[in-house]
């Protein structure tokens, strides 16, 4: 097969940055294997990765989350403080790479050094109950989990991808971008399209053909001003409220869940399978469970999309028979009589 000059040499010109990044996380992954510990893990902290492509908004969602964390011990792992304006009075201290602040989270530096940031988490005296890590705008996140995940003291909770309505369409055209934002979508547990507020209904349906044609089976939440509650962007287990809506000047629809608690064992299978068949306008599913014959050993639960984990509850050995779920999910689809069938 012949191929046109013209064609190749416009080929190499597309997004002249993701070789550095591909190099980075190569370099990364060898610097893991040689820094972090061959012992098991006595915790394993939860990491949520920030994606998207440049402007789409993600820094103005880190600073959400570390405005309001959800009742969450959370550390940001941020590429340049500069694009971080962190309230002064939410600030506690500032030392070197490191931001703390008043509601116990961390804005923490990478500076080219992911491994031996995520490793001095880690080794914290008061370790973060989530990690967030916002990747740069040309990142393919599978190659930063990659890099992370080779501690074994991280498990990906979910990756979550912001675009911006405004210019999707555009990128995704663009021979220069198009590469870089089909894999951030590809690589998304959660699609985020922000900046709704800008796009009139014509412009929503076209990008969300787009979206499914590109990655299809994503679980999508429209936003404005990446106004997205931290019980939708984070796993770990915290504060809940019952319902979680958002001002419609600032946001596109809302958020609304609903909690189940049992006094006695579960049958372990019996609710893997209720889980799994859950609708798709639940986004996320979280649990402490005690399960029949292992009343010895709680279990948390987390599902985001089609992702799900199950594992045993860090220092719990004592008998415990209770368990608790917490759904959550769209307010303009949520059906009560449906989950409470399916799950009771």
């Amino acid at each position: 097969m012949i191929t046109d000059r013209s064609e190749t040499e416009e080929a190499r010109k597309v997004n002249p940055l993701a070789g550095k990044e591909t190099l980075s996380m190569l370099m990364g992954i060898f610097e893991a294997a040689r820094v972090v510990p061959r012992t098991a893990p006595s915790l394993v902290l939860p990491l949520t990765i920030i994606s998207g492509f440049l402007g789409a908004g993600k820094t103005t969602l880190v600073n959400r989350l570390l405005s309001d964390p959800g009742g969450r011990r959370i550390a940001v792992l941020v590429n340049d403080f500069a694009a971080v304006n962190i309230d002064e009075e939410l600030i506690r201290f500032q030392s070197g790479d490191t931001i703390g602040l008043t509601n116990g989270c961390a804005c923490c530096s990478i500076n080219g050094d992911l491994v031996n940031a995520i490793q001095r988490l880690v080794d914290r005296d008061e370790p973060p109950d989530a990690v967030v890590l916002e990747a740069s705008g040309v990142a393919d996140p599978r190659g930063i989990a990659q890099v992370a995940l080779a501690n074994p003291a991280m498990r990906l909770d979910s990756i979550v991808t912001l675009v911006d309505a405004e210019t999707f369409p555009e990128r995704l055209r663009d021979d220069r971008t198009r590469s870089t934002v089909v894999s951030q979508l590809t690589a998304a547990d959660i699609v985020a399209i922000n900046k709704m507020d800008l796009a009139g209904k014509r412009q929503r349906s076209e990008i969300l053909g787009l979206i499914e044609a590109s990655a299809p089976g994503r679980t999508l939440v429209e936003t404005s001003h990446s106004n997205i509650p931290a019980e939708v962007v984070l796993g770990a287990t915290g504060r809940a409220s019952s319902t979680f809506m958002c001002a419609p000047a600032d946001h596109v629809g809302g958020f609304s869940s609903t909690t189940r608690s049992w006094q006695h064992p579960l049958h372990r299978e019996a609710m893997l399978q209720a889980l799994r068949r859950l609708p798709p306008y639940v986004i996320r599913a979280k649990g402490i469970f005690s399960f029949e014959g292992e009343q010895d050993t709680r279990y948390v639960y987390q599902r985001v999309g089609t992702r799900e984990y199950l594992d045993a509850l860090q220092g719990s050995s004592a008998p415990h028979a209770g368990s608790e779920l917490v759904l959550i999910g769209y307010a303009d689809h949520w059906n009560e009589p449906e989950l409470a069938a399916l799950i009771s």
